[in-house]
């Protein structure tokens, strides 16, 4: 990551910073009810700051689409982005996905690695329903 990057990161961050401590309670109860959370886990994601982005980059390794908001995806993946941000690991997670040894690795460190592992067999489930309503028509 280049020095600018690193300085629009860090502008971002303290712009989300800014604007959070600018909810009164109402509208952090109001912010929590709609990503289905309590308000102290939103506390404690706001205060993880960026941690959580490396679910995304676990799921693209794993050739997981991390925007897929379809049921039952969208409630699974909110709930590990929350694993994710308070998770005791993230410097190995960090290290496996710069090494590129995260695909392989990842049941021995990440508690989000059953979810991934369901996540991975509903897609393959998905592509072989595909593959077979194709062979239908």
């Amino acid at each position: 990551m280049s020095v600018t990057e690193i300085w629009e990161k860090w502008k971002s961050n303290r712009a989300l910073a800014r604007e959070f401590n600018s909810l009164n309670m109402d509208q952090r109860e109001e912010l929590a009810r709609d990503i289905c959370v309590s308000e102290d886990v939103l506390e404690r994601l706001f205060q993880a700051g960026g941690r959580g982005r490396e679910l995304e980059r676990l799921m693209y390794a794993l050739s997981l689409d991390p925007e897929e908001n379809t049921p039952p995806v969208g409630g699974i993946t909110r709930d590990m982005t929350r694993v994710c941000a308070e998770c005791a690991m993230v410097r190995r997670c960090q290290r496996e996905l710069e090494e590129g040894s995260a695909r392989t690795n990842y049941h021995e460190y990440c508690p989000n690695a059953s979810p991934l592992d369901e996540l991975i067999e509903m897609q393959a489930q998905s592509r072989l329903i595909s593959r077979m309503n194709g062979r239908r028509t």
